[in-house]
């Protein structure tokens, strides 16, 4: 059994994914399929790495834990202007891997996502705007909440959560975390760090006008805040929350 953030969601070893054990159901974010070639058409070249990240990705969940459904928090993809030749041809690879590995593959709407649809003409997997079950709500987290949602559990992703730690001797580490917390209705909330290799994080602070996410920015119990670090170093580490970790770091 991986690290438990909250009572049946744990994390699946070191990976930037979490597991709803009563569901078989495995959860990832911000993906990013594609953000090399739009470097490309900028002049600026990098290796590309994120398809290759994703599916080792993949391949060391479903080899650790039973998974029947897998659900992509948003982000897929990285063009905003359509489908790019390469980016097509990654999508292609990582959806038939999926729709082969799990009974229910879903990608949740994120603000990359467009043209996303037109891949659902060839493959069997669902692109919703949110997913909701039970006591669970799952979106991508570029919008605002539209409920108080107090009874539910809300998964997001679309932050890059990432924590920089220092002490006076300076920079001890930067790191992927999730950030466990509340919301100000109450609801339980999770925020998925990025799987995709490029894309660095938002660094986590408690002034409400750094977040990208307005879910985080406008509804989160900041103080509250649990980062929970993942490292191949380091492991799963759960730090204290942000208020207290205030006081005893620099952030």
């Amino acid at each position: 059994m991986g690290f438990e953030l909250i009572s049946g969601v744990e994390v699946v070893n070191e990976l930037p994914v979490i597991y709803i054990r009563k569901y078989r159901m495995a959860l990832l974010a911000d993906t990013h399929i594609g953000f090399e070639e739009e470097m490309a058409e900028k002049g600026i070249y990098i290796p590309r790495f994120q398809k290759k990240k994703l599916m080792n990705i993949l391949e060391e969940v479903f080899n650790t834990i039973d998974v029947d459904s897998l659900i992509i928090v948003g982000d897929f993809k990285h063009k905003f202007d359509g489908l790019g030749r390469i980016e097509r041809i990654e999508l292609n690879e990582v959806i038939k891997y999926a729709v082969s590995r799990v009974s229910k593959f879903v990608v949740i709407r994120g603000n990359h996502d467009n043209y996303l649809s037109i891949l659902t003409r060839k493959y069997s997997f669902e692109f919703v705007d949110k997913l909701s079950f039970d006591s669970f709500l799952i979106m991508h987290g570029h919008y605002e909440l539209s409920d108080a949602l107090s009874n539910k559990l809300i998964i997001i992703g679309h932050e890059h959560p990432v924590i920089t730690i220092r002490d006076s001797l300076g920079s001890i580490g930067r790191f992927q975390c999730f950030l466990i917390g509340e919301t100000t209705y109450g609801s339980q909330l999770i925020t998925l760090p990025a799987v995709g290799a490029y894309q660095t994080g938002s660094k986590v602070t408690l002034d409400r006008s750094t977040y990208l996410s307005p879910i985080l920015r406008d509804a989160a119990v900041l103080e509250g805040l649990r980062p929970v670090i993942i490292d191949d170093e380091v492991g799963v580490l759960e730090l204290p929350s942000l208020k207290d970790l205030y006081d005893l770091l620099w952030l």
